[in-house]
């Protein structure tokens, strides 16, 4: 290219301008199907009254009766409903969701797959939270279809229901870029950990099935793959055998996502492709290789089960979700005793999957909780009480900055890192290994969100430094990465972000522009 042509000169100056988010290209927050008839969902619903750590840990309830039409709408409602709206000064009408979502962006959506339950007849349909409704885009019974497409996966074959996640890349993306990627699986995993939790409530067995033929199941409810995907299945109830694969011909409606505007990331996408399982054999192959790594040490039931005896009173899990918000400022206050350590217990729970769970490592700072000492700890349900002091000492500097300068680390009594040795699990489970610690991790970060407003105390989850991160808690952690993590703590009065730099962040701007330190030492960690 000649130095008249100045093509690369606009190219460049175009890809590196600095510009706030584009708001002109933002997606609604719902996907819509006008035309289409929809089911109403019943307006007044009972709440969960199951102790809310108890529903979390799946202790809470004896085997509930058949799965009818109220149940569904619970279950949708209490994970990703409409909870309330309120209208701000500052920012007009505000919705307020059932679990909590980076940027309140919400890229996941709901469908159902059923056979004919009370109240409801057989079909696909698409939930919709803000009508409270189920759009109805097939008739008839294509539960076969859906464990043909999870490779005869038992609890999809024997669930009268299965609700199907899906996700809308550019709602995430428009914020996040890239990295919205992983933030699509957080927020998919804050659902879940809700979905369990309500399907526990109510006796209702359910499983997340994160291995199927993704291609099957994107055409059966009408996703165009690139724009939105399948990303989980989870069956509920049991004792319903599907009926063989029914034919179906004809486009399913797509609907409205109004992400035309979208900007395309090419490496999310890849991985997305690269990622999927493309036929039955693939997905069987798959799942006996997860099932066979089950022997790599899990978040074990004993922990949950033995701290379950001396866990404070919690809240209705039905009153805790109604009431959830994410704290925006923790107040330097020690969390109550015995706090951290039965939210810990409780989101300890194994997580019930096709993949066997067991995929994530918890570490913690710990700044300020009654009955234990500030420090860094890996958290081992297997061991006592639990948690194994790595490093005495006050790092609320340290904790502000791993959480990308932000405040709310320094100030909340206690921040939890999920970390995965991403190594053991990608040469075991491949590509969708990746999936799995991601929404693994997000589910255990959900759950933590629900007991820590059951116990009258707040939670927040936050961006990070990933290789710091893993750098400050090894040797320990070394190898490991970072999937997701949470503060918890006591929440301020008002809850306000406020602005925050960390002698930490300092430091290291102060190296960047050549200064030696001031004599002071400089951790390793401190350069990662």
């Amino acid at each position: 290219m000649p130095n008249s042509d100045t093509g690369a000169a606009r190219s460049f100056h175009n890809a590196t301008k600095l510009s706030y988010i584009s708001l002109a290209t933002k997606p609604p927050l719902y996907k819509s199907y006008p035309g289409l008839s929809a089911v109403a969902l019943p307006p007044e619903l009972p709440s969960p009254g199951a102790p809310t750590l108890e529903a979390v840990s799946g202790g809470a309830a004896s085997a509930g009766g058949p799965l009818d039409l109220a149940a569904v709408a619970q279950l949708l409602h209490y994970s990703a409903g409409l909870i309330r709206r309120s209208v701000l000064r500052s920012a007009g009408e505000v919705h307020y969701r059932a679990a909590a979502s980076a940027g309140a962006l919400y890229p996941i959506e709901l469908y159902l797959v059923c056979g004919s339950l009370p109240g409801l007849e057989a079909g696909v349909y698409h939930y919709a939270p803000d009508g409270n409704g189920l759009t109805r885009l097939r008739s008839g019974d294509f539960r076969g279809n859906l464990a043909a497409a999870a490779a005869g996966q038992a609890a999809v074959a024997d669930a009268p229901a299965t609700i199907v996640c899906s996700c809308v890349f550019w709602r995430s993306a428009w914020k996040y870029r890239e990295r919205g990627y992983r933030y699509c699986f957080w927020d998919n995993g804050t659902i879940l950990a809700n979905m369990t939790a309500t399907a526990n409530a109510l006796g209702q067995p359910a499983e997340v099935v994160a291995g199927f033929v993704d291609a099957e199941v994107d055409a059966l409810l009408g996703l165009d793959s690139e724009r939105e995907a399948a990303f989980c299945l989870v069956p509920v109830g049991g004792g319903d055998a599907a009926p063989a694969p029914a034919a179906y011909t004809g486009a399913v409606d797509a609907g409205i996502l109004g992400d035309e505007r979208r900007t395309e990331y090419p490496e999310s996408r890849a991985l997305h492709v690269n990622s999927c399982l493309n036929g039955p054999a693939e997905t069987l192959a798959w799942r006996e290789t997860a099932g066979a790594a089950q022997g790599v040490p899990t978040l074990g039931k004993s922990g949950a089960e033995s701290g379950r005896r001396g866990w404070p009173e919690s809240a209705p899990l039905g009153a805790t979700i109604a009431n959830r918000g994410s704290t925006r400022r923790f107040a330097r206050e020690p969390m109550p005793a015995g706090g951290l350590e039965a939210l810990l217990s409780a989101s300890a729970a194994p997580v019930g999957a096709d993949y066997g769970g067991g995929l994530i490592d918890t570490y913690l700072i710990v700044n300020a909780a009654e009955g234990i000492s500030p420090g860094a700890y890996y958290y081992n349900p297997a061991k006592g009480g639990g948690l194994e002091l790595l490093q005495s000492g006050d790092f609320r500097e340290e904790a502000g900055h791993l959480c990308f300068e932000q405040a709310l680390g320094a100030d909340a009594g206690a921040v939890a890192f999920f970390m995965a040795g991403l190594d053991g699990i990608l040469s075991r489970l491949g590509n969708r290994g990746y999936r799995a610690a991601q929404l693994e991790a997000g589910i255990i970060g959900g759950r933590m969100y629900l007991c820590s407003h059951a116990l009258g105390l707040g939670a927040t989850g936050m961006t990070f430094f990933d290789d710091a991160v893993t750098a400050f808690f090894s040797p320990h952690a070394a190898g490991k990465s970072l999937m997701f993590l949470v503060g918890l703590g006591r929440t301020a009065t008002p809850n306000q972000v406020h602005p925050f730099r960390s002698r930490i962040g300092i430091l290291k701007d102060s190296l960047a522009r050549g200064a030696g330190g001031g004599g002071q030492p400089i951790p390793d960690w401190l350069y990662a």
